[in-house]
């Protein structure tokens, strides 16, 4: 899948070959170690993944996914822009999942998965996924957080892959993060005035020589820790910055928020096992071409044993009114939410 060769480092200016970050890894699982004699060495497998996490508090894994895939994405945020077009582009939350097979056929792609289970385990579930897409000019600022401080989970045992749909860059708003913060504690939340997408911020003073600006192409990934320091800037340029957040938890961990609240997400089992008592998975959603974006494989998507017949007996009696009206009215929920300081 990855082609290997010279990859450059995010946030890093090649200096006499010496560079701040630690490595990218490829989509097959190999390393380029960038050490302090400038030596470059590949490491073979994944388990340096988990090093580079544990130590820096993120990772980048090159061509992550395939082209196919990473230009279905680029189709399907396109396709999710015009059908919900109340929802501003940076606010496509997960409650849009819920009749949406494509989104699924995304992170449940075994690529993917199997990065997130170096970090979790082997029983793997999606607690929560987020587009999030700056158009040009207009795209909103992200200020300084730390994901954990947002998130109802026991224990914070969780990992995020930020998938690029678009090239990510300096000049269209790419993600900048903080090395090493994720050392520090998670911080409660402030509540924002002015522009700032997600309408809260963890107060820290951050010194710009030790932010690196996460550069990616589509179907590039990044992968960062919940305490990690991280944001974005607005989008100034002509070209639209998408990607795709997915958060991964063990089933171990427990969301402990109830139903009825605001900002409980909407849970899938991905791989492995759910364990009794700890959290309740939904069916995978079915594929209507009636209401569905159509991808590769859509045909067939509805043999899988993870949608059940029940999910696929629903979708015939819904039409593309109800399922629009429903999925955007709890998109709408978890805006406010963010607003009322969930």
């Amino acid at each position: 899948m990855a082609l290997w060769g010279v990859v450059s480092c995010p946030g890093s200016v090649l200096t006499r070959n010496i560079c701040r970050c630690s490595c990218v890894l490829t989509g097959n699982g190999s390393k380029l170690l960038h050490t302090s004699s400038s030596r470059l060495e590949q490491v073979k497998e994944r388990s340096q993944l988990a090093q580079q996490h544990d130590e820096v508090g993120y990772v980048i894994v090159k061509n992550a996914i395939e082209p196919q895939l990473a230009a279905e994405m680029g189709g399907h945020v396109d396709w999710l822009l015009k059908r919900y077009p109340e929802l501003p582009p940076e606010q496509l939350h997960h409650p849009l999942i819920e009749y949406d097979a494509f989104w699924l056929r995304v992170v449940s792609e075994p690529s993917l998965v199997n990065l997130a289970r170096q970090l979790v385990g082997e029983d793997v579930a999606l607690f929560a996924s987020h587009y999030f897409c700056k158009m040009p000019h207009t795209g909103q600022e992200v200020l300084w957080h730390q994901d954990g401080a947002y998130w109802p989970l026991e224990p914070m045992k969780v990992v995020s892959l930020w998938l690029a749909v678009d090239r990510s860059d300096s000049h269209n708003g790419c993600l900048r993060v903080v090395p090493y913060s994720h050392k520090r504690p998670l911080k409660e939340l402030t509540q924002s005035r002015g522009e700032n997408a997600l309408s809260s911020y963890t107060d820290v003073d951050i010194d710009e020589k030790d932010v690196d600006d996460i550069v990616l192409d589509p179907g590039d990934v990044e992968i960062h820790h919940p305490n990690i320091v991280h944001g974005s800037r607005a989008n100034t340029s002509d070209r639209r910055r998408c990607g795709l957040t997915i958060r991964y938890i063990p089933t171990s961990t427990r969301i402990t928020v109830p139903p009825e609240h605001p900002m409980v997400p909407m849970n899938w089992l991905i791989r492995g096992k759910g364990v009794p008592g700890v959290n309740l998975y939904r069916s995978w959603p079915a594929y209507n071409p009636a209401y569905s974006y159509s991808f590769s494989g859509c045909e067939d998507w509805n043999r899988r044993a993870e949608v059940s017949s029940q999910a696929v007996r629903e979708s015939q009696t819904l039409t593309p009114e109800a399922v629009k009206a429903t999925s955007l009215a709890k998109a709408q929920r978890v805006m406010k939410g963010l607003q009322d300081g969930y």
